[in-house]
This record gives structure tokens, sequence and C-alpha cells, in this order.
């Protein structure tokens, strides 16, 4: 016990030492201050006749004089004796404390000091965000006109370890954006969404691509500075937005050779290509071998990504589109065009072969009981346009019955570990099928068309463009 008194009493007299060279320093500044003050004072007492001003002055100097040498008494008056201080201290633990004492002292000390710095490690207050920043937000559900461009929107901030910041640079204007302005999924949205998320406004964009700028503290995958490419599904809060907090599992690195724009297009629409190549048709890069596809709809932005995957995995490919958009999906490698408005479609397709598989890709208005005819024994059609949801036309009674269906189904999949991300479109869209498709890129063998890019200013025009039937492939917007 004495030995560990010594020592204290060394570190004691080291830190006693070490103040009073601070307090001497600072007591020779604050003189130093003084003494220039009483200059300052003398040369504008020199400088102006006015003897009251002078007093003043000189009252000022003596006050200040007055309180260094109150300052200075009181610090010479203060003398610490380091060695009777630990004496008295181990004179009380000596008598009055046993060992078990210290010692459960000692170990609730630490436990407690340990869940202190845990809980304000974990509930640590992130400081607002005093920036602001652009987004394009549906306002209400009344089409394009309640479609606005928001410029102080608040900046997100990660609040989960597992999210990422993201500066986005592009994003992708779908048919399903304009079929939100109309209060497509607005069921789920209020259902599955927490927050202000649940509730207009909401943000357009189904995908993105962009720089990620701050990571959650348990991200792994990716590093500040990656660019990176996403996709989210249509009851979820969009992307057209100058930065965007998400799960790190939703987001995939972008393809390397090609630009933030051109990578913008790929995710919403190449997931729904793919799931309807791979999931529904069960066409893989082994059996798509001298099999016949019709794509109904060859210009539209899943059209263009169909028709690339299928010529790849050596399937013949029949496109039906606008006559403006021949040259273009001739270019992506189909065999056989068959303009929409130069000839009849049903005439003309009777000219061909039967089918293995129908893409339907775009709203049309066709009967697609005639396209059945055109099938092959075994053959099926697939749609990929955003199915009608009736939930968003339910009333209070009917809507609370079936909310509370989803509610328990929705329990069901949280026990059995289904991640809520997937539901309806959601299920389509994984982190894996972006990988293929960035390898795809990379390797030249799949590129997205972007038709028309606009700033987010030009929104109206933006969503005009997404509906009008002569579009060949995506619409970008430019952040």
């Amino acid at each position: 016990m004495d030995e560990i008194f010594f020592r204290l009493n060394n570190q004691l007299d080291t830190i006693q030492i070490e103040g009073s060279a601070i307090v001497q320093q600072l007591y020779h500044w604050l003189l130093s201050c003084c003494s220039q003050s009483k200059q300052f004072l003398n040369s504008i007492n020199n400088e102006f006749s006015n003897y009251q001003f002078k007093d003043i002055g000189s009252i000022i100097s003596q006050f200040v004089n007055k309180l260094i040498e109150q300052i200075s008494h009181q610090y010479t008056s203060i003398i610490i004796n380091s060695r009777d201080i630990y004496q008295q201290f181990g004179s009380y633990c000596l008598n009055d404390v046993t060992r078990r004492d210290i010692a459960y002292c000692t170990l609730g000390m630490t436990i407690g000091g340990l869940i202190g710095y845990s809980i304000g490690f974990n509930w640590r207050s992130t400081a607002k965000r005093i920036q602001s920043m652009k987004a394009l937000v549906c306002q209400h559900y009344i089409g394009f006109e309640g479609v606005t461009l928001v410029e102080d929107a608040e900046i997100p901030t990660i609040q989960r370890p597992n999210e990422i910041l993201i500066q986005v640079k592009a994003a992708s204007l779908n048919i399903i954006d304009a079929k939100i302005t109309n209060g497509y999924s607005k069921f789920y949205r209020g259902l599955l969404n927490s927050g202000l998320q649940k509730e207009l406004p909401v943000t357009l964009g189904r995908d993105c691509s962009g720089i990620v700028i701050e990571i959650g503290r348990n991200v792994v995958n990716f590093d500040i500075g990656d660019e990176v490419y996403l996709a989210v599904p249509s009851w979820s809060s969009g992307t057209m937005a100058e930065y965007l907090v998400i799960d790190n599992s939703k987001v995939a690195k972008k393809p390397k050779n090609q630009t933030f724009e051109a990578s913008a297009c790929l995710p919403y629409n190449g997931c729904i290509a793919w799931d309807a190549l791979a999931n529904n048709a069960k066409i893989t890069e082994g059996n798509a071998k001298g099999k016949r596809f019709l794509i109904y709809g060859g210009s539209t932005p899943v059209g263009c990504l169909l028709i690339q995957l299928i010529k790849l995995w050596g399937g013949h490919v029949t496109a039906v589109c606008k006559f403006e958009a021949t040259k273009v999906l001739l270019a992506l490698g189909a065999h056989v065009i068959i303009p929409l408005d130069e000839c009849h479609v049903e005439k003309e397709l009777e000219l061909h072969d039967t089918f293995h598989t129908i893409f339907y890709t775009g709203d049309y208005g066709v009967d697609q009981r005639l396209l059945k005819r055109h099938l092959r024994l075994g053959g099926n059609i697939i749609s990929t346009v955003p199915d009608n949801l009736t939930s968003d036309s339910f009333g209070f009674i009917i809507g609370n019955i079936f909310s509370g269906y989803i509610r328990l189904k929705i329990l069901f999949q949280y026990i059995f570990g289904i991640d809520i991300y997937h539901w309806n479109d959601g299920s389509k869209i994984n982190s894996s099928t972006l990988d293929i498709i960035r390898q795809l890129v990379n390797n030249n063998q799949l590129q997205g068309v972007v038709g028309a890019a606009f700033r987010p200013i030009h929104i109206d025009e933006a969503l005009h463009h997404v509906v009008n039937p002569n579009a060949i492939g995506s619409t970008i917007i430019k952040f």
C-alpha cells in the first residue's frame, strides 16, 4: 500500500509542477495584456484633450492592475501538499474500508463505465445536417400535375449500422413512376413503410447510380468513393433525389465501363427482364439456343434488355415495335422486326412460325388471348407491365381487413426469415441479379439504352416522354 501511495504521490507532484508552469504562463500573459492595455489607453489620452475620458481610461487601467494582483496573490497562496492528501486517504482506506469494499467499488465502476460507453456509442444523437437537396416528389395523386421539384428537401442521414449514404448522379424514370403519380401502390406504401415514407409526398424513381459518401459502422462490402447502382420496389420511397440512404444489401457496384446515366437505366429494368426470362420463362444460357421468342414492345427499356439476353444465349428474336426503333433493335440483336404502324401485326404474325415464349413489355392495348394463337404447345405469355392493384381502391372496412391479412403474412415471413423488402416487385430485385448484370456489361455483352436525358427542372417533359409510345429505351434524370 505504501508503494502505491508513493507512486501516486509522485504522479500528483508531476501534475502539480506542470499545472504551475501553465498558470505561470497564463499569469505572464495577463500581465502582458495589462501592459499593452495601459500603453493603448495612454496613447488615446495623448491624442484627446477630454479630461473625463482620461479619467475613465485611468480607472480602467487601475482596475485591471488590481485584478492581476489579486490573481497573482491567490495563485501564490494555493499550496497543495500531495503527501498529506494521500496519507489521509490511505488512513481512511486502512481503517474504514476493507479489501472487499475496494474490489466491489472497482468492479462496479468498471461495469458502469462499460455500460455507459456502450449506451453512449449506440444511442448517440446524430447532428442534423443544415444542407438541403433537390428531390422530385409527387405531392398529390392527380397525375403529372402533382409532381414538383423540391429544392430544400432534408438530406437523409444514416440511422442503422448497415446503411450507406449515396450521392445520386443519375436516376431512371420508369412507366411505374407515371402510375405512382395516380396513386399506384399507395395501399402497400402506407402499410410496408415507416415514418414519413408512409404518406405523401412520395419521391419518384425506381433505380439510380451514384457514389457512396458515407457508410454505417457494420458495412464491409462498400467503401467511401465506390460507384454503385441500385433499384427499389414500387411501394418504397424513390431514388430521384440528390442523396439517398439505403441498406447496403440492396446495392451493387455499377459497371466500370458505363457512365452514370447508362448505368442508371439498368437496375430496375434489368431485374424485371431477368426475372421474366430466368424465373418465369425458365430460359437460361443453356436452353435458349434454337428457340423462337416474340417480344411485343421491343423498344421499351425491358424489351431492349430482353433482346440482348436472348440473342446472347442463342435464341431467335422477333420484335414488335414502332418503325422509328427498327434500326436500334436490329443493332441490339433482333432478327426480325414487325413495325406497329406499317402493317397489321396479327396478319404479319401469321406469316411467321409459332413462338416458344411471348414477352409483352408495353401497354399497347392488345388482347393477349389473340397472341396465344401464335404460341407453340406448352409455350406461355409473360407480361412485364405493372399489374393493376385492386388494393389501391379499397374502402375503409375492406382496407382494414386486407391490412390485417397482410400484417399477419408479414409476421409469418419475419418468423421464417423472409425480408419484407421482397414484396410484390421487390421479390424481383436483388443484389445478386445486379452483380450478374454488371458482369455482362463489363464483358460488353449487355448495354443500357438511354432514349433521352433531362434535368430535374424538366420533370414534366420527362414524364411525358416515358409514356410516349414512340420512346426508345430509358428516360434519365441527371443530378
